[in-house]
C-alpha cells in the first residue's frame, strides 16, 4: 500500500499528500475484490482530490475532458450536442449531489481515468440521442466507450461481437433478480458500494461481496456461453474474458 501511495504522490506533486481519507477509499476498492496492482492508483488519487474540489486536480480532469470532443463527434452527434455535453460534464462530475458524493468519486480505478471519462461522456450523448429518438450504431458506441485501447482487445471486440452480445444476454438472464438489480445499480446507475449498502440496509462489506458475487456469476455465465459457442484456445479465451471484464458496464447497459 505504501508504495502505491508514494507513486500517487510522486505523479501529482501539486496535490496534497495521500491522507487517511484516500487510504480508506483505496482500501474500499481492494475490499471490493480488486488487487492493488490492478488499480490505477495515481488516477484514483487525482479523482479523489477532484471530487473534494481541489482546483489543481479539477484542472487536470478538465484537460482530460476536452479531447473527448473529437471522439464524441464520431458517434454521429451534431456539434451542438457535443458542445452541450462537454459544457455540462464538469459540473456533473465535480459538483456535490444532494443524495450522493460527486460523480467522479464513483470512478473505481479499474481502467484509466481517461477511459472512464470517455464512458461517461459517450453515455451522455447516447442518452440524449435516445431521448430524441435517434440511435447511434451499436458497433460505434462499443468502440468508443471501450474501457481500454488494446490492439489485441480491439481485434477480439470486432471478431466476436455477436458471440459476446449473445453470451452477455444469456448470462444476464440466468442471474437471480437480486443479482441483476445490484449489477444495474452499480455498473449502469453508478451507485457506489456505500450507497448500495444504505439502499439495501446491509453493511458495506456485505454489499461489496454481493456485487462481486453477482459480477463473478455473470462472468462465469459468459465464460460458459463462449466455451459452448467458440472453439478457441486457452490464450484467446483468456483474452476474451479480459475483454468481457473491461466492458461489463457497457454490455450491461443494453440488457437492464
Amino acid at each position: 500500500m505504501k508504495d502505491a501511495l508514494d507513486r500517487a504522490a510522486a505523479r501529482w506533486p501539486d496535490l496534497p499528500l495521500p491522507d487517511a481519507a484516500f487510504e480508506a477509499a483505496l482500501s474500499a476498492r481492494i475490499l471490493e475484490g480488486e488487487g492493488l496492482d490492478s488499480l490505477h492508483v495515481e488516477d484514483l488519487f487525482l479523482a479523489h482530490h477532484a471530487g473534494r474540489g481541489n482546483a489543481a486536480a479539477v484542472a487536470v480532469v478538465m484537460k482530460l475532458v476536452d479531447p473527448l470532443r473529437v471522439e464524441l463527434r464520431r458517434t454521429g452527434a451534431d456539434e451542438q450536442l457535443v458542445r452541450d455535453v462537454l459544457a455540462e460534464l464538469p459540473a456533473e462530475l465535480i459538483a456535490p449531489r444532494a443524495d450522493a458524493p460527486p460523480r467522479i468519486l464513483g470512478y473505481t480505478g479499474k481502467g484509466p481515468l481517461g477511459g472512464w471519462l470517455r464512458v461517461v461522456a459517450v453515455r451522455a450523448v447516447v442518452e440524449r440521442r435516445r431521448r430524441a429518438s435517434e440511435r447511434p450504431t451499436e458497433a460505434l458506441v462499443v468502440e468508443q466507450v471501450a474501457a481500454e485501447h488494446d490492439p489485441e482487445l480491439d481485434l477480439l471486440r470486432h471478431r466476436y461481437t455477436r458471440e459476446l452480445q449473445a453470451g452477455f444476454a444469456e448470462a444476464f438472464a440466468a442471474l437471480t433478480p437480486d443479482q441483476r438489480l445490484l449489477l444495474r445499480q452499480h455498473h449502469v446507475d453508478g451507485l457506489s458500494i456505500d450507497r448500495l449498502a444504505a439502499l439495501h440496509g446491509v453493511h458495506r462489506a456485505t454489499a461489496a461481496r454481493r456485487v462481486a458475487a453477482a459480477r463473478e456469476a455473470l462472468f462465469e455465465g459468459v465464460r460458459a456461453a463462449l466455451v459452448k459457442e467458440l472453439g478457441i484456445g486457452n490464450e484467446t479465451f483468456d483474452s476474451i474474458v479480459r475483454l468481457v471484464r473491461s466492458e461489463v458496464s457497457i454490455h450491461l447497459s443494453r440488457y437492464v
